[in-house]
């Protein structure tokens, strides 16, 4: 069974090659981009999870809602194919921090 990437999901996911100070390894990330995106192009817009948690201004630090611990970091934004990347589900994460994330992606552009 395929997984169908739906925005709002903590995934996990191989985000190697990589280079310089981009987020590398397997990691947890969630999937920000909109449903429609994600079917039409079978790619994704993720965020990875850092397991520090950090006040940097464009992290949302995951709270007790939420099993995956660490930090969306929202300023690392990558579209990746989630098929290629080997992307399984962990969880959903709530919709008070979802917007969160997106209304610091949304203040980036």
């Amino acid at each position: 069974m395929t997984y169908k990437a739906k925005q709002g999901d903590i995934i996990y996911l191989d985000f190697n090659p990589q280079k310089g100070r981009e987020q590398r390894e397997r990691r947890p990330a969630i999937i920000v981009s909109n449903n429609f995106f994600n079917q039409l192009s079978n790619l994704a817009l993720v965020c990875p999870i850092s397991n520090v948690n950090s006040d940097f201004p464009l992290n949302v630090i995951l709270d007790k809602h939420t099993k995956t611990k660490g930090s969306v970091l929202c300023q690392h934004l990558k579209s990746l194919d989630l098929f290629e990347r080997n992307a399984s589900f962990i969880e959903r994460i709530p919709d008070h921090l979802m917007q969160e994330v997106l209304n610091i992606i949304h203040s980036e552009f």
